[in-house]
């Protein structure tokens, strides 16, 4: 279950998913910038520090830092998977290597 109104913190480029039951859960960046995403839901959301996101259907939701964060988690029933995880980096080498593949087919 997760803790009520614990601030944690996110480094840039890293990555947390909250998952189970979090229907209910909601997300408040206290410093930064966080970009959310959930499975099923199409649109992704930023929040910057003051605003927070209330998670209103099920499925997993990933939360990664676009610059050193802040952050708190309430309510809902979920859990805090694993610790931080760095994925941006290896994100932005598959982006380049897409579009250099894209540029050689539309050469």
């Amino acid at each position: 279950m997760m803790k009520s109104e614990e601030t944690l913190r996110l480094c840039r480029d890293a990555l947390i998913r909250l998952d189970g039951d979090v229907m209910g859960t909601v997300v408040t960046c206290r410093k930064g910038v966080l970009w959310l995403t959930q499975t099923g839901n199409p649109g992704d959301h930023l929040i910057r520090a003051g605003e927070a996101f209330s998670i209103d259907g099920p499925g997993a939701v990933l939360v990664s830092a676009l610059e050193d964060s802040a952050y708190a988690v309430s309510g809902g029933t979920g859990h805090l998977l694993g610790s931080e995880r760095s994925f941006m980096p290896a994100l932005r080498r598959i982006a380049r290597l897409f579009e250099t593949a894209k540029r050689s087919l539309l050469a």
